[in-house]
């Protein structure tokens, strides 16, 4: 019987890390190489990702979380402010016969998904690794263990949640006023099946 959870329980994780690796392929087309400007599509991305940072902006303002993860989210949404700042200088824009087009900074797109990967990595391997210790401590001792620290603690973890946020907005904001700007937003319009890759 324990081999064949044993097998189950590879199974589980070599179909987790697939979908990882899915995931963070769809993701790096997605900030890597040439896409296809779609307004529609832009302007919703910018509103989910807007009405998302609100609500965890009031969630954390409601926990009243410690000073220095309050300064983690707003450390990390002031550099993903920055760094979208900086990637828009570099992303090239133009219009062919297919519709409008733009080409982020290669090196910030791989910047970025190397910052995802590293949260992912550092929250599985060294933070939840001391939770479940702590919380085995605590209820070998009989204490209780919602006093074992959680992460809500972690201000890194959630500065690059808020950095990638961050990011996103202003990038999405920046690109749709760059469009608007250069006069792009008509060809978009003419060409509303404009898809990125």
């Amino acid at each position: 019987m324990s081999a064949l959870s044993s097998h189950y329980s590879w199974i589980v994780i070599v179909a987790v890390i697939a979908l990882v690796a899915l995931v963070l392929y769809r993701r790096a087309r997605r900030l890597i190489g040439h896409q296809r400007f779609n307004q529609r599509r832009i302007v919703m991305r910018a509103i989910l990702l807007v009405a998302l940072l609100v609500y965890l902006v009031i969630i954390y303002a409601l926990r009243g979380n410690p000073i220095f993860v309050t300064a983690g989210l707003a450390g990390g949404f002031v550099a993903g402010l920055i760094v979208a700042l900086f990637s828009l200088r570099f992303t090239k824009m133009g219009v062919d016969e297919r519709g409008v087009w733009y080409v982020p900074n290669l090196f910030l797109g791989i910047g970025l998904i190397a910052v995802l990967v590293g949260r992912y990595v550092y929250e599985y391997v060294v933070i939840y690794p001391q939770i479940k210790k702590q919380v085995e401590v605590a209820s070998a001792h009989g204490s209780n263990a919602a006093h074992v620290a959680t992460l809500g603690s972690q201000p890194i973890l959630h500065g690059i949640l808020f950095l990638v946020l961050g990011y996103y907005v202003v990038y999405y904001a920046g690109l749709l006023l760059r469009a608007h700007r250069e006069g792009h937003l008509n060809a978009s319009r003419q060409n509303p099946g404009g898809t990125s890759r």
